[in-house]
């Protein structure tokens, strides 16, 4: 089990390498309460332009969700935002749920930033689902260069559920209000929702049945957090760059 759990932690990294490869710089964890059926919930903070959760469920501990939020503020035109979310199964029945939320501000004329997701099963009647949510706020940027990208992936794997969800929110000029707290609270909640949706999705609909619904589940949430995000800060549009993918 050891060699299988180390093997699916390397092809969720050998995954994200070909995307867009970051690793976790938090300074805050903060552990949530263990539900009735032993779920472990790790909240990160991080105050770094690297934000990342990684969710990787074993037989000591079969259902696991790890979350990370960060909000950022940079004025190098060098600098670049970087948003992850991993998840990976590789026991009988175990599921995992990974969740990124970044906020990121450019002040400069430059905005750098990527955001990622991706989920990896290998094992039978189990789950993985990553969601990564980042919102790019470059008020006064000439020159973006921003990616989104999500990867689901199935090895081996009997009656698994797996995928991902990357969703980009791109605000250039406009108003100079702030991404509010009680907004910010309001998207992790509706975020960590779509990935327990994700996760929840039938193993008996089929690739060609559950690849269409997540893809629904995701654009239905990427909408209510487009709402949310125009009205809190004031703006007149929102880009919004969408990825969904499910395991096969």
């Amino acid at each position: 089990m050891r060699t299988k759990l180390v093997k699916g932690a390397l092809g969720v990294l050998v995954m994200v390498s070909g995307m867009l490869l970051v690793g976790p710089a938090t300074v805050g964890v903060v552990p949530a309460e263990a539900s009735s059926q032993g779920a472990h919930m790790m909240i990160h903070r991080s105050t770094s332009l690297d934000a990342a959760s990684t969710a990787i469920p074993t037989t000591g501990q079969r259902s696991v969700s790890d979350g990370a939020q960060s909000t950022v503020r940079t004025s190098s035109s060098t600098n670049k935002a970087e948003s992850v979310s991993m998840a990976t199964s590789n026991c009988d029945g175990c599921s995992g749920v990974a969740t990124t939320f970044q906020v990121v501000y450019f002040d400069g004329k430059v905005a750098n930033a990527d955001n990622s997701a991706a989920a990896w099963s290998s094992c039978a009647g189990c789950s993985s689902s990553a969601v990564a949510v980042q919102l790019v706020v470059a008020r006064r940027a000439t020159q973006l260069n921003v990616n989104n990208r999500a990867l689901a992936l199935n090895v081996e794997c009997t009656e698994c559920t797996t995928s991902s969800a990357a969703i980009q929110f791109v605000i250039s000029g406009g108003t100079r209000r702030d991404l509010s707290a009680q907004a910010k609270d309001m998207i992790s909640q509706i975020q960590t929702e779509l990935g327990q949706r994700l996760q929840n999705t039938p193993r008996s609909q089929g690739l060609q049945r559950s690849a269409p619904l997540a893809k629904s589940l995701t654009d239905d949430t990427a909408a209510r957090l487009a709402q949310i995000i125009l009205k809190d800060v004031g703006a007149s549009s929102v880009q919004r760059n969408i990825d969904v993918r499910s395991g096969q």
